[in-house]
């Protein structure tokens, strides 16, 4: 019965202090929130704000972001690569480990039946291999990585001993097991825009090319695409999106925007063999002469190049681009798998086989996602 009387009792005083609370919370809301408050402003633009003053005339933030736009651009690609590559270096990481635990586990289990500790065993089996490398293996590796070894035979067979055992000892430890990696290749959630496409839309791999028309390289890695489509004709689409080296490629932008023109009129792919076919020959001139080669409306097209949205389009490729860290042309995306400068068509064939095998195994390759 106290209890009840003391709760009734205290109603009252509670809401007199809750009606006080409030009043006082409303009063601070306005002084801090009011519309004249000259701080409120600013932090709702905080670009308008003055950050100097000469002789009593404001400089004001958002003049210091566009005088410095071009260097902030360079440092927010610098970020994007930096946290890129930790992403990259860190997915490597974790897979060299699952290799290392499988082969321990391996290397465990064959000194176990040999009654060796797992160092003895190690230890013996890559002095055999060693021993049993003949002196041709030797000379075929250094003719067929000759160009890529910086230093001579006396120097370096010892060490191309050692790697060469080491590849055979991994292959003779494996052979015969079941091995499977679950886990998925690193890759990004590349976007393949509204770019011209080469291939099925159906495709179950998707290249997405950023490249530039002035670009050497890029022009170097044409032929290994070309044996792609002739491999993999209804298994592979490639999308191309503008990446112009505006520093070292002055025709690249002026190329770009008149590869976008000749998109419009569908006659992209056309213009596109012959910008890359004469590279040297890219200027503005040169380019109408192009467009009228490759068959298209050279008004429709002068009027394209003239247009105020057509370097936006560049641009919008070019932004994709640094999104997902190119930083360098060409750079190719294999359902989102990065693989960068004009790679061999034995290391492009190989990831689209991988992928093509994850497709048919139901994996979710044709929707990247990045890798953990």
């Amino acid at each position: 019965m106290s209890t009840e009387s003391s709760e009734s009792d205290s109603r009252p005083a509670w809401g007199v202090h809750a009606a006080v609370y409030a009043v006082l919370l409303a009063v601070i809301a306005f002084l801090v929130l009011r519309p004249e408050s000259g701080a409120s402003a600013q932090e709702e633009n905080p670009q308008a704000r003055a950050v100097a003053r000469l002789d009593g005339v404001d400089i004001g933030h958002d003049e210091a972001l566009e005088r410095a736009a071009a260097q902030l651009d360079q440092l927010e690609q610098q970020r994007i690569q930096c946290d890129l590559q930790v992403d990259s270096e860190r997915h490597q990481l974790i897979e060299r480990t699952l290799e290392g635990i499988v082969r321990d586990r391996l290397v465990i289990a064959a000194a176990g039946e040999a009654d060796l500790s797992p160092e003895d065993w190690r230890e013996g089996e890559m002095e055999r291999l060693q021993a049993e490398l003949t002196d041709e293996e030797i000379d075929a590796f250094f003719t067929e990585n000759e160009g890529r070894i910086r230093g001579g035979r006396d120097e370096l067979e010892d060490q191309v001993r050692v790697y060469l055992a080491q590849q055979r000892f991994v292959e003779q430890l494996e052979d015969g097991h079941e091995i499977e990696y679950l886990l998925e290749p690193y890759r990004l959630a590349v976007d393949p825009g509204t770019g011209p496409a080469r291939g099925a839309a159906e495709a179950p791999v998707t290249i997405v090319e950023w490249s530039d028309f002035e670009c050497p390289y890029c022009k170097r890695v044409l032929p290994t695409l070309e044996q792609l489509f002739e491999e993999y004709p209804t298994e592979v689409r490639l999308v191309f999106r503008h990446f112009p080296l505006h520093a070292i490629h002055p025709n690249a932008q002026g190329a770009a925007e008149a590869a976008v023109c000749a998109q419009d009129q569908g006659g992209f792919w056309e213009l596109h063999d012959l910008m890359f076919e004469e590279q040297d020959t890219l200027t503005a001139s040169d380019l109408k002469e192009k467009a009228e080669r490759a068959g298209l409306d050279t008004e429709a097209f002068a009027a394209c190049m003239e247009a105020e949205d057509t370097p936006e389009r560049v641009e919008a490729d070019r932004r994709a681009g640094i999104q997902v860290g190119v930083n360098g042309t060409p750079a190719l995306f294999v359902n989102g798998r990065p693989l960068a400068g004009a790679v061999a068509y034995e290391d492009l064939a190989g990831v689209v086989e991988e992928e093509l095998l994850r497709t048919a195994a139901g994996g979710q390759s044709s929707e990247p996602g990045q890798g953990p």
